[in-house]
C-alpha cells in the first residue's frame, strides 16, 4: 500500500477513476431504466388495485400505472438522492479524520450491500429496494468525491480533469440501461446486481495502490481564505489553528463565497432531481403505449450517457476561462473568482431554458428537454466542484464537497413535495414555480462579479463582509 500519490502515474489514476465512476458512481441517476424494470416485474402492484385509478392506456399490464404506486416508487428515487447527500457528507468527515483509504474502503462496503440488497427485491420484499438504492447511492458518491484529489496533480488543466470525472460519473447512467437491456434479453435483475456487486471489488485496487492514505495536497494553496488581508487579524488565529481543524473548515463554510454557491447548487439540483424523479409519470401520462414510454426512457438514457463528452467540455471551457482571465487582477480573490463567473451564470442559463421548455407539453418536445437536461447536470457538477477546488483549500475538499452535497440533497426532498402538488394541481403550476427558482440563482455569479469589481479598486484584497 502507498502513503503518497506518484505524479507521475496521474494519467493512469485519471483512467482508473474515470472507470469507477461510470461503473459504480451514479447509479441513481439510472432511474429511469431501472423503475422500469421494477414496474414490469410488478413491484407495488397491489397499490393499483382499484382501476379507478390507473392510466387508461396501461390498463390490465404489470406496467400499469396509478397515483399510489407512483408516488411510492417516486419516494425510492426521493431517498436515495437524499443518501448521496449523506454519504458525501459522511465520508468526507471520514476522510477529514481518517483518510481516502478509509472513506473508500467504507464506501465500497456500503456500496455492495446495496447492491446486494437490490438484486434481493421481490415482490414480497419490496421495501429492500429503499435501503439498496439508498446504500448504492451512499457508497458510489464518495468515488467521485475522493478522485476529484487527482485533480491536484496536474499543475494545468484541473477544470478538465473535474469535467472527464464529472462525464464518467454521468454515463453511470448506462449500467442501469444495460441492465434494462439485459432484462429484455432474459438476465435477470438479481444476475445483474449480483455482477455489479462482484465487480466493485476492482475498486480496491485504487484504494490501496493508487491514492494515499490521506488526501492529495494542491501545492499551490494555503489554507487562508482567498479573500483576506495581510493586516486581517483573523489571519494571525487562523495561523495558530492546526491545519485541517474543524474551527477552520467551519470558517470557509461562513465565508460568503460558499454560502451563495450552495444556494445556487442546491436550487439547480432541485430543478433537477424534480426533473428525472417525475420523469417515468410524465411519460405515461403523454404517451399512449408501455412501448413509446421504453423508446423515450432509452432516449432520455442515451442522452446522459453524453455527459462522458460535455462534461470534459464544460472542464475545457472553465479552463479556456482560467486562461482568458490570468493575471486580471491585483487581488488573489477576483483573479481567482472572474474566471468561474461565466460558467456558473451558463449552468443557470441551461436550467432556465430547459424549465421554461418543459411548460410545452408535446412528445415532440422531449428531444430538446432531454439535451438541456444532459446541458445541466454537467455543468452544475463540474462547475460546481472546480469552484470549490479552485476557492477553497485541498485539505477541506472532500469534506466541503460532503457537506454541499449534503445540503443540496436534504433540499432536494421538497422535489417529492412538488409531485405531489404536479398531481393534485395543473402540472404548470410547479413547473412555472421552478423557472422562477432557477432563474433566482444568477444572484450567485453576479453578486460574485461585483465583489470581484469591488476588489479590483482596492490596493489591497479586502474582507469579506458580505
Amino acid at each position: 500500500m502507498i502513503t503518497t500519490a506518484n505524479p507521475r502515474l496521474r494519467h493512469l489514476y485519471v483512467v482508473w477513476a474515470a472507470l469507477e465512476n461510470v461503473g459504480f458512481g451514479g447509479l441513481v441517476y439510472g432511474w429511469g431504466s431501472l423503475v422500469y424494470v421494477l414496474r414490469d416485474e410488478g413491484l407495488y402492484l397491489d397499490l393499483c388495485e382499484n382501476l379507478t385509478d390507473v392510466n387508461p392506456g396501461f390498463r390490465n399490464e404489470t406496467n400499469k400505472d396509478c397515483h399510489a404506486r407512483s408516488s411510492k416508487l417516486e419516494l425510492v428515487y426521493t431517498f436515495a438522492s437524499v443518501s448521496v447527500g449523506v454519504g458525501s457528507f459522511v465520508l468526507g468527515q471520514v476522510n477529514l479524520k481518517w483518510g481516502t483509504r478509509m472513506s473508500r474502503i467504507i464506501a465500497s462496503l456500503v456500496f455492495m450491500i446495496g447492491a446486494f440488497m437490490i438484486a434481493g427485491v421481490t415482490n414480497d420484499t419490496p421495501w429492500l429496494i429503499f435501503p439498496g438504492l439508498s446504500c448504492a447511492a451512499f457508497g458510489g458518491i464518495a468515488f467521485l468525491t475522493t478522485n476529484y484529489q487527482i485533480a491536484n496533480l496536474f499543475t494545468v488543466g484541473r477544470g478538465a480533469v473535474v469535467g472527464i470525472l464529472n462525464g464518467a460519473f454521468d454515463s453511470s447512467d448506462g449500467i442501469q440501461l444495460m441492465i434494462k437491456f439485459g432484462y429484455e434479453s432474459g438476465v435477470s435483475r438479481r444476475t445483474s446486481f449480483l455482477v455489479l456487486a462482484c465487480a466493485h471489488t476492482l475498486t480496491f485496487v485504487s484504494t490501496c495502490f493508487f491514492l494515499p492514505k490521506d488526501y492529495i495536497h494542491s501545492p499551490h494553496q494555503t489554507s487562508e481564505p482567498l479573500d483576506w488581508d495581510q493586516k486581517d487579524p483573523r489571519r494571525k488565529q487562523s495561523a495558530a489553528e492546526p491545519e485541517g481543524s474543524f474551527r477552520h473548515l467551519f470558517r470557509h463554510l461562513c465565508s460568503s463565497r460558499y454560502l451563495l454557491h450552495l444556494c445556487w447548487l442546491s436550487v439547480l439540483y432541485l430543478r433537477f432531481s424534480a426533473f428525472l424523479g417525475s420523469m417515468n409519470r410524465t411519460l405515461q401520462r403523454q404517451l399512449v403505449s408501455q412501448d413509446e414510454v421504453s423508446r423515450f426512457t432509452n432516449i432520455l438514457l442515451y442522452t446522459m450517457m453524453g455527459g462522458i463528452v460535455t462534461s470534459p467540455l464544460s472542464g475545457a471551457f472553465l479552463e479556456l476561462n482560467v486562461i482568458c482571465f490570468k493575471n486580471c487582477s491585483r487581488s488573489a480573490f477576483a483573479q481567482t473568482m472572474k474566471p468561474l463567473v461565466i460558467p456558473l451564470a451558463l449552468a443557470t442559463t441551461f436550467g432556465a431554458v430547459m424549465s421554461t421548455l418543459v411548460l410545452f407539453e408535446n412528445p415532440s418536445n422531449l428531444y430538446a428537454v432531454f439535451i438541456f437536461i444532459l446541458l445541466l447536470r454537467s455543468s452544475l457538477f463540474t462547475f460546481s466542484c472546480a469552484y470549490i477546488i479552485h476557492m477553497f483549500p485541498s485539505q477541506y475538499l472532500v469534506s466541503i464537497i460532503g457537506i454541499t452535497t449534503l445540503i443540496g440533497s436534504s433540499i432536494s426532498l421538497f422535489q417529492h413535495a412538488i409531485f405531489e402538488w404536479s398531481e393534485y394541481r395543473p402540472e404548470i403550476e410547479a413547473n412555472v414555480f421552478l423557472l422562477i427558482l432557477t432563474c433566482l440563482t444568477y444572484i450567485h455569479p453576479t453578486w460574485q462579479l461585483i465583489k470581484c469589481h469591488k476588489l479590483e479598486q482596492q490596493t489591497l484584497p479586502g474582507y469579506d463582509t458580505i
